[in-house]
């Protein structure tokens, strides 16, 4: 019992210590998720804005910048991909790329790197849990910047130094006994035993709340930590531990491993991470308030005396007068010239709309240039506009690597039983691979030990496709957004096509940008039903057509023969008719 308590107190100590060290870290991130959702403005500048009578719009640039960003990195698609160690591995390097690809398809990844890519820019940092439910099937569990935690005295960007990390949730406390059997006294007790009274659906930094009165909800932690050089895991509440234990996955060498794979675009010399949006939130600021300044100057004449006639005027009804768009200013009053103002503010406010433009993907990137149509022009233009950008989009790329290894990982060691597998090719087809096949030898005679009678049972000599034994190196393939210089070669073939070179058909459909080209192919190929068919009906078109032919020319050579024949017997007759015609002179 003692060590259950002290262990305790250590878990809650470590998760209080992650919580407290990055206090502040945590509320620049709360303000740079602000900003890119267009909340730029505190509560006292709007106050002194009304007061001033100057609008308070937002004119939110950071958003299309992320977006943009993340579009990229939606172009730029990546595909996994294994590489045999030893020559003799090739079918099995290219079983374990099916095998990724099928369970990226399944738990929808592409989608999934996207919103992690969105807090990796945002707040700085992003995380996802590798494991494994119940029916054995791989599972990649997103999880929320604000619930994930870590070792603040971690300095790398990819975590691997973090001595823990983990996930701190709000859940219902019904929920939480009914799952791990609890008994409702202990439940009940920590209710009564804490101090904290809250109901905010996130834990909040610099507080020590581990429970929800109003809510009766209860704070579960998730953590994986070193245990010398093994991890552990453990789950526990401010009642006690639910579960601790060996981290139940392996790395590749079979060693206890972290669950989690985490990764953060900057790091400063204080161990703070964050993203993009930080530097952007300057000239935002800038953006927004010199807009209204300038809205504010441009709607609102300043006035002033010309004359001492003008002390015979109050100067509030001038104001009011000026502030109108048809006021009449009285006599001695006259406006102020306020171009060198306007133009300087006007100067500044495109200098950081210049400034701000220089974080996001530029036009070029985005595909908004217009200086050529050929795509292999606009991908070199997209490549140099990506130059800024290489190397946050490498922290994420490492990031999508180490989540395929894991994925590979938890493979190897759960799945250990026969099954296929369906993928999907870039046409649509389905193929379906085997796992774990077992290869039967010749069948032996065995006594089964239920029945106590002879039975016929096959031989197994061996596994096919045998997840645990194959040994393979996970990398992974950049495919880029290449649709415009797919096109530009499909027109190269169509154009020699056309000069006379002989290009089969099938080869320009595979080659375009048709639906359904697979189909298309398959019946004029005849691999399929109606292909088929109409290759039967057209064989058979053409046997008539061939047969009719044959009889063609067979009535052609036998109206030769005749018309020979008949020639000959006029010839024949003719010599008959001239030697009667001979004989009968000679008679006379």
């Amino acid at each position: 019992m003692e060590d259950t308590v002290s262990s305790l107190e250590r878990y809650k100590k470590m998760f209080a210590e992650s919580r407290d060290l990055g206090q502040q870290m945590r509320k620049e991130s709360e303000i740079d998720d602000d900003y890119f959702h267009g909340y730029q403005w505190t509560a006292e500048e709007r106050r002194i804005l009304r007061e001033r009578k100057q609008p308070d719009h937002v004119f939110n640039r950071i958003r299309p910048a992320v977006l943009g960003t993340l579009g990229v990195i939606k172009q730029g698609r990546t595909d996994p991909r294994a590489y045999p160690r030893n020559p003799q591995d090739e079918d099995s390097a290219e079983v374990a790329s099916k095998v990724l690809r099928y369970i990226a398809d399944e738990q929808q990844w592409d989608d999934k790197r996207i919103r992690g890519g969105q807090d990796y820019l945002i707040s700085g940092w992003t995380a996802i849990e590798i494991g494994v439910d119940a029916s054995k099937r791989i599972t990649a569990e997103a999880i929320s910047w604000e619930e994930f935690f870590f070792d603040q005295r971690s300095r790398r960007e990819d975590f691997t130094d973090a001595r823990f990390m983990g996930v701190a949730r709000w859940v219902y406390a019904d929920d939480l006994a009914a799952q791990f059997e609890i008994e409702p006294d202990k439940i009940a007790g920590v209710f009564e035993e804490a101090l904290s009274d809250t109901f905010e659906d996130r834990p909040k930094d610099a507080q020590s709340n581990w429970v929800d009165r109003r809510q009766r909800r209860v704070l579960a932690v998730m953590m994986y930590h070193r245990h010398g050089a093994e991890w552990r895991r453990c789950l526990f509440y401010a009642g006690g531990i639910l579960e601790e234990g060996p981290s139940p996955y392996v790395d590749g060498d079979g060693n206890p491993a972290c669950g989690i794979e985490a990764q953060a675009c900057f790091v400063d010399r204080e161990n703070n991470r964050y993203g993009i949006v930080r530097d952007m939130r300057g000239p935002q600021d800038e953006i927004n308030k010199r807009r209204s300044k300038l809205l504010n100057l441009l709607n609102n004449r300043q006035v002033q005396a010309s004359n001492e006639l003008a002390m015979n005027t109050d100067a509030d009804e001038v104001r009011k007068e000026a502030s109108r768009p048809d006021g009449v200013l009285p006599v001695g009053w006259q406006p102020v010239a306020l171009n060198d103002l306007t133009g300087g503010q006007f100067s500044l406010l495109q200098e950081a709309k210049d400034e701000i433009e220089r974080y996001g993907p530029n036009p070029a990137v985005l595909g908004r240039s217009g200086e050529s149509s050929s795509g292999r022009a606009q991908l070199v233009r997209q490549q140099a506009g990506l130059t800024e950008l290489t190397v946050i989009f490498g922290g994420l790329e490492q990031w999508e690597l180490r989540v395929y290894r894991a994925m590979w990982s938890r493979a190897r060691q759960f799945w250990d039983e026969p099954q296929f597998i369906r993928i999907t090719d870039d046409d649509g087809a389905a193929e379906f691979v085997g796992i774990n096949q077992p290869i039967n030898g010749p069948a032996q005679v065995i006594m089964d030990p239920a029945t106590g009678m002879p039975t016929i049972m096959p031989t197994v000599l061996g596994y096919e496709n045998q997840l645990a034994e194959l040994d393979v190196d996970i990398t992974l393939d950049t495919v880029p957004d290449t649709a415009n210089i797919a096109q530009e070669q499909f027109q190269a073939l169509v154009d020699l096509a056309r000069s006379g070179v002989q290009i089969p058909p099938q080869i320009l459909i595979e080659a375009s940008s048709l639906p359904k080209k697979r189909e298309i192919i398959e019946k004029m190929s005849g691999d399929s039903e109606e292909g088929q068919q109409a290759a039967q009906e057209a064989a058979q078109a053409k046997e008539m057509a061939m047969a009719g032919q044959m009889a063609e020319i067979e009535e052609t050579k036998s109206k030769a023969a005749k018309n020979n024949a008949d020639a000959e017997a006029s010839k024949a007759g003719s010599i008959i008719k001239a030697f009667e015609a001979g004989m009968n002179s000679q008679a006379v």
